[in-house]
């Protein structure tokens, strides 16, 4: 059962809205498309091959564009993220978008979280980041933003709601860490 708070469910709603009806100058079919996984994709193709995992999650993918098109590295094309990281089984969740909306009920080798959890409530984060660790075999990876976000909710918040210090966040891994000695974490930052 969540124990997350009242806070946590009123921004998983507005985000639903914002992949609908946009978000400052983008329309809904622009918003959240998931092109921040773009610059990790070979780093996270290194990691894959390293821990051999053959499932992965990708953790709030907003609408998974890389998953659902071709696109190119150098002169080389690929059919779509699964073609290029040679890995089937991939599971897509982001409770904003309808079609990616149902939990995962199992666990998967690799659980990727990328621009994520800087978007969750400060109360919440702790237990939200422990519930990805429950849902990885092998690694998680994450992409954390340290500074505020260009856009803001109606009510004048910056989309960022748990805003820290690489050091903090350094600090929390390496309890989860101690917590989960068994699962590779991967940690960076955008700043």
């Amino acid at each position: 059962m969540d124990n997350y708070s009242d806070y946590y469910y009123k921004i998983i709603e507005k985000y639903k809205f914002f992949h609908e009806n946009g978000i400052k100058d983008l329309p809904g079919n622009s918003t959240f498309l998931g092109y921040s996984l773009t610059k990790w994709i070979v780093k996270i193709k290194e990691i894959i091959k390293k821990t051999n995992s053959g499932s992965l999650i990708d953790f709030g993918c907003g609408k998974g564009f890389l998953y659902n098109n071709k696109f190119k590295i150098g002169e080389e094309e690929f059919i779509n993220l699964s073609d290029f990281w040679n890995v089937e089984n991939i599971y897509l969740y982001d409770p904003g978008v309808e079609k990616y909306s149902t939990y995962p009920n199992k666990k998967y080798d690799g659980v990727i979280c990328t621009d994520v959890i800087e978007h969750i409530p400060e109360d919440d984060v702790i237990q939200f980041i422990d519930k990805l660790f429950n849902l990885s075999n092998k690694f998680i990876f994450f992409v954390i933003a340290t500074i505020p976000a260009s856009k803001y909710f109606d009510d004048g918040k910056n989309i960022h709601l748990c805003l820290k210090t690489q050091e903090d966040w350094n600090e929390i891994f390496l309890n989860f860490k101690k917590k989960y000695p068994n699962i590779n974490q991967y940690v960076y930052f955008n700043d």
